[in-house]
């Protein structure tokens, strides 16, 4: 299959269906006469050697196909096209890790049958921590049966609604959906933004756990990463979710516990948004981005007998009144720093341990805003503990 200018749009379609196991595309030539196929790689005359080409050249609405290889491209779609691979495992686009692999910034975008890597791998301090395989700043558009693997995060979606996520392979990488990133500090929180079709995704061979508006949820102990939007009482224990950037994210829920599992090696970090009452519990959460981040006036949780150690930034931080929550009883070693707090002063810190301070109370650094100013602020735990507590 080296040249496909025969036989229409119909004969297309299905060759490449059974190319790449989607079987939910079905563009006609009736009903989209005005649709054009442009081909990327292959042999067929006037073939685009580079995806950005064709997207440059494409019109609302064509399908742009790309035969295997590897194309070292840092793809901007900017107009609604099909973008499919001729087959997952073959097809690549390797982001060179100078940003985002591919970044969808128009609305009703299909991307199908690539593997997507090296958006960004590293990064030395927080300003780039939202580049990813596949950056989505857009509605309505849909991301379906991909490789995306060793990217900084996987899928990052940016204020965006109605985005399908589905039968995509992560490896070291995830999901992630976020009301701001770099610049866009306490962006109000607003549901709509959270709430997605995601659904037969794998993490590092295990699966990915999207819960809606669910009660009374016990999360199976072979997740690779959850999320959860709008749900109370869930349960999630024993869970091995770590290479996998944000491995929990719970998101306007109430009455949940997260207790005896692994969120380590993520580019992440275990992150609460406007949650309330829920119990983070006797886990091991080291060598992530942050180690727990309690944003977006999420209030009244319990962080306890966690060991949250070589976290990159912070161990754990509190931002955008999050207020009155509790952290006790956590062993912080060799984070960058313990902990911080920004406009949410009035939380509790309780016989925490410290790696090896012998102050007495013991400061949490922090800022507080009035009106446009920025000052500084202090937290106080005031009976730290001398040594590791047992967790």
């Amino acid at each position: 299959m080296k040249n496909m200018h025969i036989g229409g749009l119909v004969f297309f379609v299905i060759t490449v269906s059974s190319l790449i196991g989607v079987n939910s595309i079905s563009y006609s030539s009736s009903t989209c006469p005005t649709r054009k196929i442009l081909y990327v790689g292959g042999y067929g005359p006037g073939n685009y050697s580079t995806i950005k080409d064709a997207i440059d050249n494409a019109g609302g609405g064509d399908i742009i196909f790309v035969y295997n290889g590897t194309y070292y491209e840092n793809i901007v779609i900017n107009k609604t096209v099909s973008l499919i691979g001729e087959n997952r495992k073959n097809t690549i686009i390797d982001g060179g890790g100078n940003g985002n692999a591919v970044h969808m910034m128009a609305e009703k975008v299909d991307l199908t049958g690539f593997s997507i890597k090296n958006g960004i791998k590293k990064i030395a301090s927080g300003e780039k921590w939202f580049y990813a395989g596949i950056r989505v700043t857009a509605s309505n558009n849909t991301i379906q049966g991909n490789n995306i693997h060793d990217n900084l995060l996987g899928i990052f979606v940016r204020r965006a609604t109605n985005i399908t996520i589905c039968d995509n392979n992560f490896i070291n990488d995830s999901v992630t959906f976020s009301l701001y990133d770099e610049g866009n500090d306490f962006v109000p929180f607003c549901e709509k933004y959270f709430i997605h079709n995601v659904y037969n995704n794998t993490v590092n061979g295990k699966k990915l756990y999207y819960y809606k508006y669910k009660n009374d949820v016990r999360v199976p102990e072979d997740a690779g990463q959850i999320i959860a939007v709008s749900c109370k009482n869930m349960t999630a224990h024993h869970e091995n979710l770590s290479n996998a950037d944000f491995g929990c994210i719970l998101v306007n829920c109430s009455y949940c516990t997260i207790e005896y599992s692994d969120i380590s090696y993520g580019d992440g970090m275990l992150w609460l948004i406007n949650s309330r009452w829920n119990i983070i519990q006797h886990n091991l959460i080291e060598n992530n981005f942050e180690g727990v981040c309690i944003d977006s006036k999420s209030t009244r949780n319990i962080i306890r007998y966690n060991n949250i150690s070589s976290n990159s930034k912070c161990g754990i931080i509190m931002e955008d009144g999050s207020n009155y929550n509790t952290i006790c009883k956590n062993n912080f070693v060799n984070n960058n720093p313990h902990a911080y707090f920004s406009s949410c002063p009035k939380n509790r810190w309780i016989r925490n341990y410290w790696e090896r301070s012998r102050m007495y109370p013991y400061p949490i650094f922090g800022q507080v805003k009035f009106g446009r100013l920025s000052l500084p602020w202090f937290n106080f735990d005031c009976f730290p503990l001398l040594k590791p507590c047992s967790t």
